[in-house]
This record gives C-alpha cells, structure tokens and sequence, in this order.
C-alpha cells in the first residue's frame, strides 16, 4: 500500500510515481500508481530508468527520498 502523506510523489502527465525508502534492503523503491499491481521496484540512480527523462524524474524521487529519510 502507497502512504501518500510522507512519501516524495511525482504526479504529471503519463508519470504518476511514489518513492519509498526500504530500510530493511536500504534502498530507495519507486512504485507507479497507474499500475499497482507491478509493486515496488528497487531504483538505482547509476543505472537510470528506460528514458532521460524518466531517469531525471526518478533522480528525483530518489534524492528527495533520502533527504526526507535523513530528516533534512
């Protein structure tokens, strides 16, 4: 389940996605809320998403999760 209240979202155009920090594997997750059903996957900045501009939102998502985990 998605807790839209303390989780970095992304919500325009096509792109609706949330970001989760995943303490036990200590990675940063994002999850697509056009498609729940796909659940969490783990997002590894050098390595990127399927296109720049998807990579760039989900740069995004990542270091605003971290700053959010880390309290800043």
């Amino acid at each position: 389940m998605f807790n839209s209240m303390t989780q970095p979202m992304y919500i325009k155009g096509d792109y609706q996605l949330i970001a989760r920090y995943n303490k036990f594997d200590q990675c940063v997750e994002i999850g697509d809320l056009n498609n729940p059903s796909d659940g969490w996957v783990d997002y590894d900045p050098t390595q990127g998403a399927s296109s720049d501009e998807l990579t760039e939102i989900c740069n995004s998502l990542y270091d605003r999760c971290l700053l959010a985990e880390l309290g800043v």
